[in-house]
């Protein structure tokens, strides 16, 4: 979170626990914005939405989210890996 929108791991962890259910499991978090997560039978919108929902609760305005499946976060990786590969 950026700006004005502090939040500390242990209370990202609690408001995460509220949207978990059969078809969302809050697996970590990586630093308090960065949120691992197995998801079945729902899109990754639906996930967004569902943070977005409890972050707007939190913070009394529209706080954007952008998920990502494991598959283009491995992607973004090999690109970064290239990249460095390049000495860029």
């Amino acid at each position: 979170m950026f700006g004005q929108n502090r939040i500390t791991i242990d209370e990202m962890q609690y408001l995460l626990s509220e949207i978990e259910d059969a078809h969302l499991r809050i697996i970590d978090l990586y630093r308090a914005d960065n949120i691992i997560f197995e998801k079945k039978g729902i899109h990754y919108a639906e996930v967004g939405l569902r943070i977005q929902m409890i972050l707007q609760k939190r913070f009394g305005k529209e706080i954007m989210v952008t998920t990502r499946s494991i598959n283009t976060v491995k992607g973004l990786m090999k690109k970064l890996d290239k990249l460095d590969d390049q000495n860029l």
